[in-house]
């Protein structure tokens, strides 16, 4: 393999770092493959890297499609979604921060509320009254000890949930951005 070829591949990698070292030493041994395949048939080093087109974009097609393979969440999955939208261009710029953050958001609120409604009821049950723990949506409060359990359990449920289906739309969005990926 000449010059060319291996700094393509090495600006493939650079650009795959988000992903786990075994799959990214897997896409560039792919990658080798094809060039080594097209070069036993004739094809130059120039058409080769042509036929490939830019590192940096079939690099974000292989995050991509890697990202959205398994929708479960993951902290380092989270991290290569940021680091993916960054390859996605503008409108992945705003779109994929804005769901995958509130997405995280909703999750962590969805645990944290039934928690809160937990501890406020404890209270209660124990004769204190805290006061930093309350449940309002829109004009409702609930003034009644015996309601925050409740509310704050199915609160929460419903951020999870939400959360998940944001985590989803996520995935979805980063599978479409990664459709563009160059068939080899």
């Amino acid at each position: 393999m000449d010059k060319i070829l291996n700094e393509y591949l090495e600006k493939i990698g650079k650009h795959l770092m988000p992903m786990s070292t075994p799959e990214r030493i897997d896409i560039v041994k792919e990658i080798k493959s094809v060039m080594l395949e097209l070069q036993h048939n004739g094809v130059s080093s120039e058409q080769i890297i042509e036929r490939l087109g830019d590192p940096k974009e079939l690099a974000k097609a292989y995050l991509g499609e890697a990202i959205s393979k398994n929708s479960t969440f993951s902290w380092h999955k989270f991290g290569a979604v940021f680091a993916f939208y960054s390859y996605a261009g503008v409108n992945g710029m705003f779109v994929l921060p804005i769901i995958s953050i509130l997405s995280i958001t909703f999750m962590i609120s969805g645990v944290i509320a039934p928690i809160g409604g937990i501890i406020k009821f404890v209270g209660y049950l124990m004769g204190y009254d805290i006061a930093g723990i309350t449940f309002e949506i829109g004009a409702f409060t609930a003034t009644r000890p015996m309601q925050y359990l409740p509310f704050s359990i199915v609160s929460g449920v419903l951020m999870f949930l939400l959360g998940k289906v944001l985590w989803k739309l996520t995935m979805k969005y980063i599978h479409a951005i990664s459709q563009k990926k160059i068939k080899l």
